[in-house]
């Protein structure tokens, strides 16, 4: 029985291995950025949250079971896993089908990431672009 499992899962790495190692990398990229407090790399330096903001904290929450709390944070927190799903399975989908499915996806989470904008009394996502990184170099270069 090990074998057989050891068999398929060498096939399905074999297979997909450039896909895991994309996924694996982003992955890694965001730990990093976590442990050194940056968090968002786009929020950092712009000081305005990026359509995937709440999305850790989504997730977060979903592993803990409070759905409620992971919806609130981020309502596509589902989005990741079916686009990561649409990578995997691309070759078996039609091109036009593969390219429908991604204009979809990225309708809904710009449609999502601009609603959230005016939602009020929230604070996930923000627009202050003078707190971020390249305002405050700017800032201190010409010495204001």
């Amino acid at each position: 029985m090990m074998d057989v499992m050891k068999y398929w899962l060498n096939k399905f790495v074999k297979k997909y291995y450039r896909d895991i190692s994309a996924i694996a990398a982003i992955v890694c990229i965001y730990l990093i950025y976590f442990a050194v407090g940056i968090g968002c790399p786009i929020k950092f330096l712009t000081g305005i949250s990026c359509a995937g903001c709440g999305m850790t904290r989504a997730w977060w929450y979903l592993l803990h079971g409070d759905l409620h709390q992971a919806f609130y944070y981020h309502p596509l927190f589902w989005l990741p896993i079916f686009a990561t799903f649409v990578i995997i399975l691309r070759k078996r989908l039609s091109k036009e089908c593969y390219h429908r499915i991604w204009i979809g996806i990225i309708a809904v989470a710009m449609l999502v990431y601009i609603c959230r904008f005016f939602i009020p009394d929230q604070d996930i996502v923000v627009f202050e672009p003078q707190v971020g990184f390249i305002a405050r170099l700017i800032r201190f270069i010409i010495g204001r």
